[in-house]
């Protein structure tokens, strides 16, 4: 794992973005459609905030682009706790996409049971080509998307579903959608981003190779696993 370190969060979202965008643009140089697969929370906000706003945007045809969401909590369509809502809020607001590339998990009041949300999500990620990019946020327990620590969804394997239902999450809500591990580890870029001082423990968990490992220590990715973090989130390690 590479450790690139930034001085804060806006930083971290700057530098992500630059890197998103660059991935994207060499991905559509070559006739490709690249997929990106978002998260949730403060960093994974930043980053779609920086890419809306950077200078080289529109260098990237973003109706081009796949997009995946590495999980998504069982709310209404539209509802403030979905991760949808941030790119929705953000980058998608600013840029045209294509609605039939931006795969998005069935909300709470779909119709849908939360296991067949899962289980749809499932068959739509198997049907994806190449994932490019996987982005990451850290929890301070260590959880990436909705795989917490200690849960048996970490344990699923490469040939079950590649979408799992979530109940009774240690982190509200309770109910969620998450990508298994192996649909994580299928990306060629794993990114992982880190901000704050309140993820300084995890970060050193996640680097100091101890076990039990952390959830966000098993991402690997298939040319890169880059974790992006900022000063405060690296201060109890020496990288």
């Amino acid at each position: 794992m590479r450790v690139e370190r930034v001085l804060d969060l806006p930083a971290l979202g700057e530098a992500v973005a630059s890197g998103l965008i660059a991935v994207c643009r060499e991905r559509q140089r070559s006739g490709a459609v690249p997929c990106i697969v978002l998260t949730g929370g403060r960093s994974g906000a930043q980053v779609l905030l920086a890419v809306r706003d950077h200078p080289d945007r529109d260098t990237v045809d973003w109706s081009r682009v796949r997009f995946l969401w590495g999980d998504e909590r069982w709310a209404p369509a539209g509802h403030a706790d979905r991760n949808d809502v941030l790119a929705d809020e953000s980058l998608f607001a600013a840029v045209e996409t294509d609605t039939t590339l931006v795969h998005r998990v069935s909300a709470s009041d779909s119709g849908a049971t939360l296991d067949e949300a899962a289980a749809a999500y499932a068959d739509v990620v198997a049907r994806v080509p190449r994932v490019d990019v996987v982005l990451s946020g850290v929890g301070e327990d260590g959880h990436v998307a909705s795989l917490f620590p200690g849960r048996s969804e970490l344990l699923q394997g490469a040939d079950e579903a590649a979408a799992l239902p979530v109940r009774d999450s240690p982190k509200p809500p309770a109910e969620r959608v998450t990508l298994s591990l192996p649909a994580l580890n299928r990306a060629d870029h794993s990114w992982l981003l880190a901000a704050g001082e309140g993820k300084a423990e995890a970060v050193r968990a996640v680097l100091g190779g101890s076990e039990p490992l952390p959830p966000a220590a098993h991402l690997a990715g298939r040319a890169e696993t880059v974790l992006w973090a900022d000063d405060a989130a690296l201060r109890l390690t020496t990288v």
